[in-house]
Formats: C-alpha cells, structure tokens, sequence
C-alpha cells in the first residue's frame, strides 16, 4: 500500500480527502477524478487478495460517495 510521508495516509485516501474538502468548484472536477482513479486502482489491488477488509468496505465507500459528488449539479 503506498502512504504519504505527510501523515501516514494511504495515497487513496489523501486524494479522497484532498478532493472532499475543495470548495473552489472548477478544481472540484479534476481532483474527484484523481481520486476516483485511486480509489479504483486500490480497489482492484484488494480484490487480489482482500486481507484488509476494513479498507475495502471504506473503499467502496468513497467510491460511492466521489460518484455521487460528481454528479451532483453544481449551483
């Protein structure tokens, strides 16, 4: 699993929360992608051998909730 030096986050999960946390919405875009990517990419490298399943349950978690982010209009 790859982990930010900076606090010791999943890669996954850093961009997840990079993403989150945007409030300027023509960079909102680009980063749900970035970690949607992540997240997928993560996903897939679990479902070869799913020994964490803590980090597969907040995976697809935030898979859901980065779909739903990016398709929600924005005002």
């Amino acid at each position: 699993m790859q982990v930010s030096r900076a606090n010791n986050l999943p890669m996954w999960k850093q961009f997840y929360q990079d993403a989150l946390f945007e409030l300027d919405p023509t960079r909102l875009k680009p980063k749900l992608e970035v970690a949607l990517n992540t997240v997928k990419d993560r996903l897939f490298e679990l479902r070869s051998d799913p020994t964490n399943r803590r980090e597969l349950v907040e995976l697809e978690f935030a898979k859901r909730t980065i779909e739903f982010l990016r398709n929600e209009p924005r005002t």
